[in-house]
């Protein structure tokens, strides 16, 4: 598929996804779509064991067309921003928002989706849309459980705009990097992960899914299972065991 809205670069371990749409990414519904179907096209790519995204220009995004939040539209938008927003929260392998600009409404809960972001020191955040008259469905349905209730609600019903250091204080920031040593710190940050076997890390975070979704006792059923009946057949498992007991660094198979 030729993509008109995102750039695509491959790298070691790890696929770059460019939002492109000019002058400030907005996340139009063709361009969710482009980003939807990429996601999907690469999820099982042995390839990869982490997913960047970025923005291109000044703008990582500056949120979804106001315009398709309109009577008449907005259902369609829902659906599609929805779809986006799940397919991040439960890709298979971990995913970084590598954040240089602004990265509003929108584009904030896309960004917020991933498992992490690592932004630059000239980076802002804000969910502005309770100032448009309304609510933004994602921060909502998920920003209590990552972030803390009254962070969320900070973020949710002031509508304000974080800078780096405030987002990081409220949980949305890993890292923060200066603006001239960012690319070199998202891919330090990538790298401290992508190092690790694809098959352990897409059973870790499946697993941790799992834990954050069931009360404790449950929890600790099903990841377990997780344990025995997935991690323990890979040959990765065995593999890391063996390294470690022979003193020897691993040979990761990703499988």
């Amino acid at each position: 598929m030729d993509y008109k809205f995102i750039k695509i670069e491959t790298k070691p371990h790890r696929l770059d996804i460019a939002i492109d749409n000019p002058p400030v990414n907005i996340l139009t519904g063709a361009v969710m779509q482009e980003l939807i179907h990429i996601l999907r096209a690469s999820a099982n790519d042995r390839n990869y064991r982490v997913v960047v995204l970025k923005g291109e220009g000044k703008a990582w995004s500056a949120g979804a067309d106001v315009s398709e939040h309109l009577p008449g539209k907005f259902n369609e938008m829902l659906d599609v921003f929805g779809e986006l927003c799940e397919l991040l929260r439960t890709y298979q392998v971990p995913t970084v928002a590598a954040v240089n600009g602004l990265c509003l409404g929108g584009g904030c809960e896309v960004a917020a989706m991933c498992d992490f972001i690592v932004a630059s020191d000239k980076a802002k955040f804000g969910q502005p849309e309770i100032k448009v008259g309304v609510f933004p469905p994602a921060a909502c349905a998920h920003f209590a459980r990552k972030y803390g209730l009254n962070n969320a609600l900070e973020i949710i019903l002031t509508g304000d705009v974080f800078d780096a250091e405030t987002a990081k204080k409220l949980g949305l920031v890993s890292v923060i990097a200066s603006v001239a040593s960012f690319a070199d710190e998202v891919d330090r940050f990538v790298a401290r992960i992508a190092n690790n076997s694809r098959t352990v890390l897409r059973l870790a975070k499946r697993a941790a899914l799992r834990g954050m979704e069931l009360e404790p006792r449950e929890a600790a059923r099903k990841v377990e299972e997780i344990y025995r009946d997935q991690l323990m057949s890979s040959k990765d498992a065995v593999e890391g065991l063996n390294a470690f007991l022979e003193k020897r660094a691993a040979e990761w198979k990703d499988e």
